[in-house]
């Protein structure tokens, strides 16, 4: 698949001609319903690739969904945004999304000795999620995917941790889920798939 990418002007042509085509679909009132306060009901937890959008979750997020995005949808490398979405805003819901073919899991797996001292950073968080690091194993394409969903249930498990109380009153819930862009699980593409509720991966219902 050859990789191409436009030049310079044409990126800025496009994104004025985007925002041009977003205002003309919105009425002023639209803008004025939420100028002043911003009022979400999910804090999303999501890997900064390109790929992973909010409109596949909801059409228009605009005031309904506060994003942190980071490389490998990790509470620690972004803990105070994660924690302004749950604390601040209070949103009701907290939605972790990996994805398939995560380049952060990847390059955990492959090494990463030779990037800059920034990134080493935040892949070193994944130190403590038991990521299968055996390179020995013949289906790389297979531990990748294993590997990215561990990795949900692990920033699962310190969100449980980090907001127990707000959980134990009824005040959030934390959902671990999958967004599937290679239909890795044979569930479709692009289909997103909830893989836990407030840490429960049986009878996935909310109470």
């Amino acid at each position: 698949m050859k990789n191409t990418k436009p030049n310079h002007t044409e990126i800025i042509k496009q994104i004025i001609e985007g925002n041009n085509e977003f205002i003309s679909k919105n009425h002023p009132d639209y803008f004025l319903s939420h100028s002043k306060l911003q009022n979400p009901f999910i804090t999303l937890l999501t890997c900064s690739d390109s790929r992973v959008q909010t409109n596949v979750i909801l059409p228009d997020a605009i005031n309904k969904i506060f994003t942190i995005e980071n490389i490998g949808n990790q509470i620690l490398s972004s803990e105070g945004s994660v924690d302004y979405g749950i604390l601040h805003l209070k949103t009701p819901v907290f939605l972790i999304l990996g994805h398939s073919d995560c380049g952060a899991v990847k390059a955990f797996m492959e090494g990463y000795e030779s990037e800059p001292i920034s990134i080493k950073h935040e892949l070193d968080f994944f130190k403590n999620a038991n990521l299968n690091l055996d390179k020995n194993s013949d289906d790389f394409e297979e531990r990748l995917l294993q590997n990215s969903l561990k990795n949900i249930d692990y920033q699962v498990s310190i969100a449980l941790n980090k907001y127990s109380e707000k959980i134990k009153n009824k005040e959030l819930v934390i959902l671990g889920a999958f967004y599937d862009l290679c239909n890795e699980l044979n569930k479709g593409f692009g289909k997103l798939s909830i893989l836990s509720i407030n840490g429960k991966k049986e009878n996935l219902e909310i109470n």
